[in-house]
C-alpha cells in the first residue's frame, strides 16, 4: 500500500500523508487527521482505541479462538463512532468455522446491518468450466488477469485448491464430515470385540468444557489389522478415574494415553491421589501426536482396514466430525463439529500408541468386554 501511495505522489513534498513505519507500528497518517494503522491479528493490539473501520484481511485463516478474540477486542472499537463498519474479506477456510465463515453465514442470512460483496461459486456450479471462472472470478471478468493464467493454475493447482483459491468455494461437505459414511460402515462389525491379553493400548479423552469424557482402547490381532474399541462414554468426567483404576488393576502397567490439555491433567491429578494403582504406563501426548492417531485413523478407514464395534456414542461422533488445522496438524475439530468427538479423540489416541508398539502377538482373546 505504501509503495502504491508514493507511486501516485511521486513528489513527497506535495503528498497529503506521511507514512510512519517504527515502534513497532505501521501508519499512514493523511493531512485531514485521518490515520490507518497496521497491527498484527491480536485484540491486544487494537484495546482501548478507537476507529471508524476496521479491515480483516485473509480472515480465512483465522481459526475459531483467535476469530472469537479479535471480535471481542474489535467492537468496542467503534462504540462511541457513529457510521462505525467492520470490513472482513479473504479466501474461503478450509473448514466451516473462523471468521470470514462466521460473518459470510451472517451476511447471507440477511443480518441486520450487513453487507456482502459475494464472489463465488454454487455447489451447483461446474468448477471446471470457462463460464463459470469469468461469472466468479471478479479479476477474470474485468480485464485484470487473462484466461491463460487461470488455465495454468486449473492444469497446475488439484481441484478442491483451485476451487478455493480461484473461485471461491465454500468449504465442501468433505470437508464438514471428516469420516466417510461408507468407509465406517465398511470397517464395523455388530458385536463389541474380544479385549487381547496384552499388547493393547488405553486412551481417554474429556471434552474441553468437561461436559463429557470417553475412555477407548486399540491394538492390532493377528492378522496386523488396527482395532478400536469404545469402552465408555458419559457426561462429566468425575466417572473417569474409577474406571481407569479399574482398568489398571486388572492390567498392571497398561499404557494409558491423554492429551495434556485441560480438563485430561485434572483426571490425572485424581489418578494420582490413588492408592495401589501404578501409574507407570500414563504417557502424555501433545498436537502433533494427537494428530498422528488422527492419521493413522484415517489411513486405516482409507484402506478399509480396520476394526471397530457398532457403538452409538462412536457413531454420532463419526456422524458429526469435522477436522480443524493447527499450523499443518489435521485434529479431529471440537468447536466445529456437530457432535461430541472425545470418543473419536479417545480411539485414534490410543490408535496412535498401539501402532508404535504394534507387534504380532501370538495371544488370543482371553476375555470380552462388558460396558
Amino acid at each position: 500500500m505504501a509503495n502504491s501511495l508514493k507511486a501516485a505522489y511521486p513528489d513527497e513534498e506535495f503528498r497529503p500523508f506521511q507514512i510512519r513505519i517504527g515502534n513497532g507500528q505501521e501508519s499512514i497518517q493523511w493531512d485531514n487527521g485521518s490515520m490507518w494503522w497496521i497491527v498484527a491479528p491480536r485484540a491486544s493490539s487494537y484495546r482501548s482505541q478507537s476507529a471508524d473501520v476496521l479491515l480483516f484481511d485473509e480472515a480465512g485463516e483465522y481459526s475459531a479462538e483467535q476469530t472469537e478474540d479479535l471480535i471481542e477486542g474489535a467492537l468496542p472499537l467503534g462504540d462511541t463512532r457513529p457510521h462505525f463498519q467492520v470490513i472482513v474479506s479473504g479466501t474461503p477456510p478450509k473448514t466451516r468455522e473462523g471468521m470470514l465463515w462466521k460473518f459470510l453465514v451472517e451476511a447471507r442470512a440477511g443480518k441486520r446491518r450487513y453487507g456482502i460483496v459475494d464472489f463465488s461459486m454454487s455447489p451447483e456450479d461446474d468448477p471446471t468450466s470457462e463460464a463459470t471462472w469469468y461469472r466468479v472470478h471478479a479479476g477474470l471478468a474485468c480485464g485484470l488477469t487473462d484466461i491463460e493464467v487461470i488455465r495454468e493454475r486449473f492444469e497446475g493447482m488439484s481441484l478442491q485448491s483451485f476451487m478455493r483459491e480461484y473461485l471461491c468455494a465454500d468449504p465442501s461437505a468433505s470437508n464438514l464430515r471428516a469420516i466417510d459414511a461408507e468407509d465406517w460402515s465398511a470397517t464395523q462389525v455388530a458385536e463389541l470385540l474380544a479385549l487381547p491379553g496384552s499388547g493393547f493400548s488405553a486412551a481417554f479423552d474429556v471434552a474441553p468444557d468437561g461436559s463429557s469424557a470417553a475412555l477407548a482402547i486399540a491394538w492390532y490381532n493377528e492378522q496386523g489389522t488396527p482395532c478400536v474399541q469404545l469402552l465408555a462414554h458419559k457426561a462429566g468426567y468425575s466417572w473417569l478415574p474409577v474406571e481407569l483404576a479399574k482398568l489398571l488393576k486388572l492390567h498392571r502397567g497398561l499404557p494409558v494415553i491423554y492429551d495434556r490439555i485441560g480438563n485430561n491433567l485434572a483426571v490425572v491429578q485424581e489418578m494420582q491421589k490413588k492408592r495401589g494403582i501404578s501409574l507407570t504406563g500414563m504417557e502424555s501426548i501433545g498436537a502433533a501426536q494427537v494428530s498422528a492417531g488422527v492419521t493413522i485413523l484415517m489411513a486405516a478407514l482409507s484402506d478399509r482396514n480396520l476394526i471397530h464395534a457398532k457403538d452409538a456414542s462412536l457413531d454420532n461422533a463419526v456422524e458429526g466430525a469435522n477436522f480443524r488445522y493447527v499450523n499443518d496438524a489435521r485434529l479431529f475439530g471440537r468447536r466445529s463439529s456437530t457432535e461430541d468427538v472425545s470418543p473419536l479423540v479417545a480411539i485414534s489416541n490410543a490408535l496412535y500408541h498401539a501402532a508404535g508398539q504394534r507387534t504380532r502377538s501370538n495371544n488370543r482373546p482371553k476375555s470380552r468386554i462388558n460396558r
